[in-house]
Order: C-alpha cells, then sequence, then structure tokens
C-alpha cells in the first residue's frame, strides 16, 4: 500500500492483500482487484498511524531535549544551530497525508453501509488523531478541502482552532455512533471488527470509544488554556466522565518481527536494525534529560536504569557542543537500549523488535486528568493528586512491560517504587505532589512528569507540552548550562528560551499549493494556537 508502511503487514493481517502505490487506481490485469474493501484498508491504515507516530518522535528527537550529538562527527548543521527550513521535518506532512487518505479510503468503501459503522467509525477517530497531531506541529493545515484528489489539487488551508472544533465534533459523533450500533438489534446486521483487522484494539469497541475520548480529553486541555476558546471548550468537559479513558497503554501491534522492514518502528529508531547494526551511532542523550533520573533535579533509579545503557553513567550531552572529549556514542549499543545484547528482548522504551507501538500512554491518559482535576476543568476532592499518582505509576508500569507488552511488574511492586520514589525526593514538588499548594505548582508538576513519561516514547507530544505549559522550566544560561536547558549551545534562535516555537510548512507547499499556504511564519515567534504561555 503506501511506502511507510509496506511490509508491516505481517502474520493474520497480511493475508490477502499485497503492497502496492496505487491501490485504488483502475487496473485492466483480471488478477488484480480494482477495488478494495475497507477490511482490507483499515488494519494497514492503524499500523500506519503507529509508524507515523514514530515519525513525529524522531523526527523531534532533537528539538524535544531526548538527543543530542556525540563527538567526532559533522554534519549535524541545522540540528544544531535550530536554523531549519522548508525542507526540514517533511515526512512529517507527507507521511501524515498519505496515511489520512487510508483512512478516507475506508470511509469511501464504506460509505451508505450502515452496517459497517464500527469501521467508519474507527477511521473517523483515527483521522482526528492523524489531522491533531498535524495541528500541534504546523497549526493551520489543509483540512475541509484536504484528501479530496482531483477535486481540489489546491486545498484552502483552515484554521488550527477550527480543526480541533470539527475534530472533536468527528469524535463525538465517532462515539454516538458505535454507541448506537452495539444497542442495535441483530436484524440491523452490524458488522463486528474481527480481530484480525484491528492491531490496536482487537475489535473491542468500547476500548475504541475510550480511546476517542482520551484523545478529546487531550484536545480539550489544551484548547481550555487559551482565552479566546475558554468558554468553548469549559463546557465540553462535562461529556467526557461516563465514558471513561483507556484503561492501559494503545499499542499498536499487527505481530511486528525481528525482519527487514518489520520491525517495531521505536526500537528499529532507538535499538537495532533486523541485522543488529545500531541504529543511532552519532546521537546520545541529552545532559538536561538525564537530571531528571540521576539526581540533579530528580533521583529516579527505577526508570532511568531501564531506559539508558550504563545508567547513571550514560555518555551524555549538550545538543551543540563539538569540543568536549569526553562525548562518544556507546561502543556497539545506543544511549537508550539497556538489553544484553540486540538478540536478547529488554525493558524500557527500546525492548525488543517485537515490542507494539505505541500511539497514546496511559501515563499521558491519567496526568491529562490530573491537569484537569488540577485547573478546575473537572471535579477532584484531591485536586488531581490520585490522578498524578495513577501517571507517574503508569509511566514506570510502560517501561517495564516485556516485548510481549506484559506488565513484568505487579501493583503491589508498583506501588513500592512510588512510595520509593517520592521518598529518594525529600522536599521534592516535582514528585511529592502533596507538596504542590498552589495551581500553578500542581501543573508544574504534571507537566514535568508528562514531559519524563513521554520522552523517548511520543517526543513531539513531549515537545508540545513544554511548549504549551513553559514546562520543565528552562534556564537559558549560555553554554555553561547543559542540565538547565535543553537550547542547542550553537543556537541562533531569537525567542526567549533559544528554542524553535513551531517547524515550517514543507517546500512542497509553497511549489504546489502556493496561493494558500501561509505566509511569514517564523520559527521563532509563531506559535501553535494553545501556545500561551
Amino acid at each position: 500500500m503506501k511506502k511507510i508502511i509496506n511490509g508491516l503487514l505481517i502474520g493474520a493481517i497480511a493475508v490477502g492483500f499485497s503492497s502496492c502505490e496505487k491501490y485504488l487506481d483502475v487496473n485492466t490485469n483480471p488478477n488484480n482487484p480494482t477495488s478494495v474493501t475497507a477490511d482490507l484498508i483499515l488494519p494497514q491504515a492503524i499500523v500506519g498511524s503507529a509508524s507515523v507516530t514514530n515519525t513525529f518522535s524522531q523526527n523531534l528527537n532533537f528539538v524535544s531535549g531526548s538527543f543530542a550529538n556525540v563527538g567526532g562527527v559533522g554534519g549535524y548543521g541545522a540540528t544544531l544551530t535550530q536554523a531549519y527550513t522548508t525542507s526540514s521535518f517533511n515526512g512529517m506532512w507527507t507521511s501524515s497525508y498519505d496515511n489520512l487518505q487510508d483512512y478516507k479510503n475506508v470511509l469511501d468503501a464504506n460509505a451508505g453501509d450502515a452496517t459497517r459503522v464500527f469501521t467508519t467509525s474507527i477511521a473517523r477517530i483515527m483521522t482526528a488523531y492523524g489531522f491533531a497531531r498535524l495541528v500541534d506541529q504546523y497549526n493551520d493545515i489543509p483540512y475541509s478541502d484536504a484528501l479530496k484528489g482531483r477535486l481540489s489539487l489546491a486545498p484552502k488551508y483552515d484554521k488550527a482552532a477550527d480543526i480541533y472544533k470539527a475534530l472533536i465534533k468527528e469524535i463525538d459523533e465517532s462515539i454516538a455512533a458505535i454507541t448506537a450500533g452495539q444497542a442495535a438489534p441483530a436484524t440491523a446486521e452490524i458488522k463486528v471488527v474481527p480481530t484480525t483487522i484491528d492491531p490496536l484494539f482487537k475489535g473491542d469497541m468500547n476500548k475504541w470509544k475510550r480511546f476517542a475520548n482520551t484523545l478529546k480529553l487531550r484536545m480539550l486541555v489544551k484548547m481550555a488554556g487559551v482565552p479566546d476558546l475558554n468558554s468553548y471548550a469549559l463546557p465540553l468537559f462535562s461529556t467526557l466522565g461516563a465514558i471513561g479513558y483507556i484503561q492501559d497503554d494503545a499499542l499498536v501491534n499487527p505481530g511486528y518481527l525481528k525482519e527487514p522492514g518489520r520491525q517495531n518502528p521505536n526500537f528499529a529508531s532507538l535499538a537495532s536494525n533486523a541485522t543488529n547494526v545500531r541504529s543511532q551511532g552519532q546521537a546520545t542523550t541529552t545532559k538536561w534529560m538525564l537530571t531528571f533520573y540521576n539526581g540533579n533535579k530528580i533521583n529516579d533509579n527505577g526508570r532511568g536504569s531501564v531506559i539508558f545503557r550504563s545508567f547513571p553513567n550514560t555518555p551524555s550531552n549538550q545538543l551543540g557542543d563539538e569540543t568536549s572529549a569526553a562525548v562518544a556514542a556507546i561502543a556497539t549499543y545506543t544511549a537508550w537500549f539497556t538489553g544484553t545484547d540486540f538478540n536478547t528482548p529488554g525493558l524500557g522504551v527500546a525492548k525488543y523488535s517485537t515490542q507494539g507501538q505505541p500511539v497514546f500512554l496511559k501515563a499521558e491518559a491519567d496526568l491529562l486528568l490530573a491537569e484537569a482535576e488540577a485547573r478546575g476543568y473537572l471535579t477532584s476532592a484531591d485536586f488531581g493528586a490520585t490522578s498524578f499518582a495513577n501517571g507517574v505509576k503508569a509511566s514506570y508500569n510502560y517501561l517495564y512491560k516485556n516485548a510481549s507488552d506484559a506488565p513484568t511488574k505487579t501493583t503491589a511492586e508498583v506501588n513500592t517504587w512510588f512510595a520509593s520514589y517520592i521518598t529518594a525526593n525529600p522536599g521534592n514538588a516535582l514528585v511529592d505532589y502533596s507538596l504542590a499548594t498552589t495551581t500553578l505548582a500542581r501543573v508544574e508538576a504534571i507537566s514535568t512528569q508528562k514531559y519524563i513519561a513521554l520522552a523517548n516514547i511520543m517526543n513531539d507530544e513531549a515537545f508540545n507540552e513544554y511548549r504549551r505549559t513553559g514546562f520543565p522550566r528552562t534556564v537559558t544560561a549560555g553554554a555553561a548550562s547543559p542540565t538547565l536547558t535543553f537550547a542547542s549551545r550553537s543556537s541562533v534562535a531569537t525567542s526567549p528560551d533559544r528554542i524553535i516555537t513551531r517547524v515550517l510548512y514543507p517546500q512542497q507547499e509553497f511549489n504546489l499549493n502556493p496561493s494558500n499556504v501561509p505566509t511569514g511564519i517564523s520559527l521563532y515567534t509563531s506559535k501553535i494556537f494553545w501556545d500561551v504561555n
């Protein structure tokens, strides 16, 4: 199908369809189909979404503070200077619209067929997921005019906040449609979703509703902080409670294998390829990132040791430092692989080729709920303390899941770790929520923990958190502050924190859609609509 997911449909999902660049092209070969059903498109689209999720994360791994350069090599260019261009990060744009077209094809294939309400609703939910992610990096984008092919070769750009509102409407309608489908009589002949075509929730439509509701929560939290959107967003929080939120990490796994083109995307990015060639020979973690584990800001051996190889002595650097002789990549392995060797499944962020690909972490869901409660968007007797604790525990639990996506820690062990986490950080309100006695302090604790939970897994969303809230706090004190900022010491950014505020539209838009693509966009002053800090 599309090249970003070519070869990933394996196991049961792979049966029945082949890879082709234009699977809906008219084909005169009588041995090949001229059309394809939604049931054949959907699994590949979902696996594609997982791949695109990793594309966003890896595109922003340096920008978000997770990655730094090593010494002894060159060619980092804009990665160090932060002077990104319209040729930077283009894969996020192209892969997203490519993937969104797959969901449009599902909707077209299902058009007018009320019996396929479940796959139609899944496609609508994942469309909202994909468009929201694009908005979070580009702000205004083609939406209402997009995905129309020849009918709209130069699609107009819609306002970011309007797109968010439209996506929330899509989510609400999808949840309602699923609920109606679940309550329909047998005579309605509603088609169930086979487990083999749903590599995310295996056809469990209650899980799909909770996933949609959690996505809605994320979007409402971002909108509610914008003064002009507060009156729109606040009433909608009351519509969230009955459905609930994801109860576990949302992981796509079509049956990833240790084979070329079939590995889990995150493992392939952070650890090695299928023939054990390490993926990150010219990158390591940042001194900034290690401060959240090594005691500089927070003591967290439980998570630090399972994320970083040789922790707490993991080689680290400040982005843009090309002078330190001590900075070098770990021989043979990478900073983010803690297993014995690339043939042995482990734990952490890079577990093994077969691990599931996160599209939404339970840790983020719980911490979003904590923020909504801390800010008073939702009622909470403890101002989000329980949700905060649940989120931090969920982060630990995910890292200690194995390569088969199964927890290796019991609930009691997770609770014990959390208690020891607080004990190891006396007086630290970023860990001990009871010490955060103001809304600002609570939001700082929540946002910092959300950033920690998302780092190296969903770097784009971690970066969103920093831009939206200003947390974790950075102090730009020049080249001598590698633990106080993740700004590159070679940054030419004119923003106060010397970090970009957004990415630029791809050059192809200026070439192909020049009358509509917004102009006058700055890397350092133009912001996403929810960035009001």
